[in-house]
């Protein structure tokens, strides 16, 4: 996971002062809801994938509410897009919660019983 977060913190970004002004009249009514989401941060499955070096199955897997720590996405309908800056949120918490994880030992193997004939 450690690897996860370290390839994702290296994704090349804009600087603050690269950023366009808004002309459009509609991203500048709705630039208020979220100042700092920009269009190049939400991206598709393949995306996230190719950012993390990952399969897309595994990106899909980790979309399903069945997954014990899904990762943040956002469903339109039948598409699944993601905001990069939540992604990059959570695996930072995946990554400090599998830090400060106790460490478990594999069970111990049971040892095998013999076929005592019953008389």
């Amino acid at each position: 996971m450690r690897d996860l977060l370290d390839r994702a913190l290296a994704w090349p970004r804009r600087a603050i002062g690269d950023q366009p002004e808004i002309t459009d009249r509609v991203s500048l009514h709705f630039s208020h809801i979220s100042p700092g989401l920009k269009p190049e941060d939400i991206l598709t499955p393949e995306e996230v994938a190719a950012r993390l070096k990952v399969p897309e199955s595994w990106v899909y897997e980790k979309t399903r509410a069945r997954c014990r720590n899904p990762i943040p996405c956002l469903r339109l309908g039948r598409y699944v897009r993601f905001n990069w800056l939540a992604v990059i949120a959570w695996l930072t918490a995946a990554s400090a919660q599998e830090e400060n994880a106790p460490r478990t030992s594999l069970p111990a193997k049971r040892k095998p019983v013999r076929n005592v004939p019953r008389g």
